[in-house]
């Protein structure tokens, strides 16, 4: 790839760079293709009074969801990961990554939105950070296990 200020934020792995690369124009496509119907529905179907600044997070978070989620499916993040012990070794430290995660998710928000004063308000901290947490835990878990099996496979055949 040449050498333009994206390639800094792309993988060095060349197969990892260009898988990424697809799900970018997969998404695109995509995208386009929902932004074109929800412009043939608004102008004739039915006003659905959608204010530009909701459709451009909307739209931005579709991109970045579904890259996310199509990176972490394909099992391309751990390229390194083919042995149990390897597996194992990596399943706790994303364990350990995420409790990390929750932690410096509470002390942020408490940051921003101050310590919390009474039993709802530690409920209203808790609960997202415990969501986002799970969320967290769940994508790399999910990434670790599709690479692990898709490495092992290589590696059988």
């Amino acid at each position: 790839m040449e050498k333009t200020w994206i390639a800094n934020l792309l993988s060095k792995d060349e197969y990892r760079e260009k898988r990424f690369l697809y799900f970018v124009a997969e998404s695109v496509l995509i995208l386009s293709i929902l932004l074109f119907l929800y412009l043939i529905v608004d102008s004739f179907l039915i006003d659905l009074n959608v204010p530009g600044d909701v459709m451009a997070l909307i739209s931005l978070g579709f991109l970045s969801i579904y890259i996310l989620l199509r990176s972490t499916l394909t099992g391309i993040e751990y390229p390194e990961i083919a042995t149990k012990a390897r597996y194992k070794k990596e399943k706790r430290s994303k364990v350990y990554g995420s409790i990390r995660f929750g932690i410096l998710f509470i002390i942020v928000y408490g940051v921003f939105k101050g310590i919390p004063a009474n039993l709802q308000e530690v409920v209203n901290v808790i609960g997202p950070a415990t969501l986002a947490t799970i969320f967290f835990f769940l994508l790399n878990y999910i990434s670790l296990r599709k690479s692990y099996s898709k490495n092992r496979k290589l590696l059988d055949d």
